[in-house]
């Protein structure tokens, strides 16, 4: 049993310089694991949200293409069954 700075046996355990050293070494290295886990998951939802959002606005503009050049077909369709 070691004995404490009031010079009293004491039933709880010190650790040496280099357990503490140990221990903070590895709680370190495990925040430093999750935050490398953390960032790839970020990075890659961001990824995958920014594909999406580039998938989303290229749909979008084939539709918008087809639907301009489907009215101009009409509107030549309709001007021209006019002049007939």
């Amino acid at each position: 049993m070691p004995i404490n700075k009031s010079g009293r046996f004491s039933f709880v355990r010190t650790y040496s310089a280099w357990e503490v050293n140990k221990a903070w070494r590895a709680r370190h290295g495990a925040m430093a694991q999750r935050y490398l886990a953390d960032a790839s998951a970020i990075r890659s939802a961001l990824a995958s949200a920014s594909t999406n959002q580039i998938d989303g606005v290229a749909a979008l503009t084939a539709k918008a293409a087809v639907s301009r050049i489907e009215k101009e077909a009409t509107a030549k369709k309709n001007s021209l069954s006019l002049l007939a």
